[in-house]
């Protein structure tokens, strides 16, 4: 039962810089931070923001904080990255919001990921792994009746290394596009069927009992000929290239199946408090899973995750307030009441 009372919540965060490259993709603007920073004092709580960088150890340790709400990527390009910051905070007893160490690492590798999904029944593509040209040569059998595949590097998230020119239909082209990716991100690539359907993403919430948070669907403004990827450079113009549609526009019968998979996947993964799972439908029309994000991006005005939610009439202050509900009673922290703001409204 809980029974202890936080006084101040840190939030720990990298910041993202200027870069000529996506090194810092995953990386927080400024905003997010001060927008989070915003909705926890709304709750009556004293924030900390302790950024990972090369003073955070000392930092945390001094800061004196009963939580921390977890929004950190990790530095470096290990697939273990995500992991730094949870890893510490467990050394230090200072408990915190979102999955362990151990989530974090898995889901981080989209092939571990995918490995761990097919094992618990749940639908995935297709998936393997190239470490070198020769992987590539084995993988002929992708190609037959006119299937294609899409190439990631295999720890990256944000859409890191998924481009428009990412959809191969040949081994020739799956071979220059995982050499790229082995050159350019120092990494395995994946080849991953590339699945001809609508791509949907939804947000899970919970513990014991995890539900949705809701869903949408993602789709290109203007017809095009070319089969549609999230990618980078979609995401960097999504205002003009992208539409964002509440999940009334999808048949029942596939709202049904996200709902069902994204909450298996997050059971499976033994994720927690919160988390984003995307999805592409098959030529079956079986929803698979296709990335799963247990540190999903909190921008109120760009993040998936913020703006399905208001798609499904939902505002982001509730939910930061359900982030803060779910990750602090999970550990033990009572319940707390809202600070009246200038207006006396709650």
């Amino acid at each position: 039962m809980a029974h202890r009372q936080a006084q101040t919540i840190g939030i720990a965060f990298n910041l993202k810089r200027p870069a000529d490259d996506d090194t810092f993709e995953e990386y927080d603007e400024i905003e997010t931070i001060q927008a989070l920073r915003t909705e926890i004092t709304r709750h009556g709580f004293a924030v900390t923001l302790l950024e990972q960088n090369d003073a955070f150890l000392r930092r945390v340790a001094g800061a004196r904080v009963d939580f921390v709400v977890n929004i950190a990527e990790g530095r470096g390009a290990t697939r273990g990255r995500e992991s730094q910051v949870p890893c510490i905070l467990e050394s230090l007893g200072i408990p915190y919001s979102g999955s362990d160490p151990v989530a974090l690492g898995i889901t981080l590798d989209k092939y571990l990921t995918g490995t761990i999904l097919r094992a618990a029944g749940v639908p995935v593509p297709e998936l393997h792994l190239i470490r070198d040209a020769r992987d590539a040569e084995r993988l002929r059998s992708m190609f037959k009746h006119g299937r294609q595949c899409i190439v990631k590097p295999r720890w990256e998230g944000s859409s890191k290394g998924v481009f428009l020119n990412s959809v191969v239909g040949d081994v020739r082209r799956l071979r220059e596009q995982a050499a790229l990716i082995i050159r350019r991100y120092r990494q395995p690539a994946i080849a991953e069927e590339f699945l001809p359907g609508d791509e949907i993403t939804a947000g899970v919430c919970g513990n014991d009992r995890p539900r949705l948070l809701g869903m949408m669907r993602i789709r290109p403004r203007t017809p095009q000929e070319e089969p549609f990827i999230y990618s980078l450079e979609n995401k960097h113009d999504w205002e003009t290239k992208i539409w964002y549609e509440p999940a009334g526009v999808l048949a029942p019968r596939i709202r049904r199946m996200v709902e069902e998979t994204a909450l298996r996947a997050f059971r499976a993964l033994e994720l927690r408090d919160i988390a984003r799972i995307d999805f592409r439908v098959g030529a079956d029309g079986v929803p698979a899973v296709i990335d799963v994000n247990p540190l999903p991006g909190l921008s109120p005005r760009y993040s998936d995750l913020p703006i399905l939610y208001r798609l499904n009439g939902g505002t982001y202050r509730r939910l930061v307030a359900t982030l803060l509900r779910e990750s602090l009673h999970r550990c033990g922290f009572a319940p707390r009441g809202r600070r009246r703001d200038a207006s006396g409204t709650r």
